[in-house]
């Protein structure tokens, strides 16, 4: 696992980019302040609050340039 996933905390802040639908081939930038954390059946998750557009669950295996703050 990436070391950087280490610094991704409840409360701090985030900007990463992830594939659009989870599965396709074009990124979307997600930012925002991650609300929960944990390990789920295929791998451990953040939840982020992207304000106005509402609550994402990212895994980390997908997560690609993750800026922590």
């Amino acid at each position: 696992m990436n070391k950087l996933f280490k610094k991704i905390v409840e409360g701090g802040k985030i900007s990463v980019k992830y594939p659009k639908h989870g599965r396709l081939n074009i990124l979307k930038r997600h930012e925002g302040t991650v609300e929960a954390t944990g390990d789920g059946p295929n791998g451990p998750y953040a939840t982020i609050n992207e304000g106005t557009k509402g609550y994402r669950t990212l895994r980390y295996d997908r997560m690609i340039d993750p800026i922590c703050s």
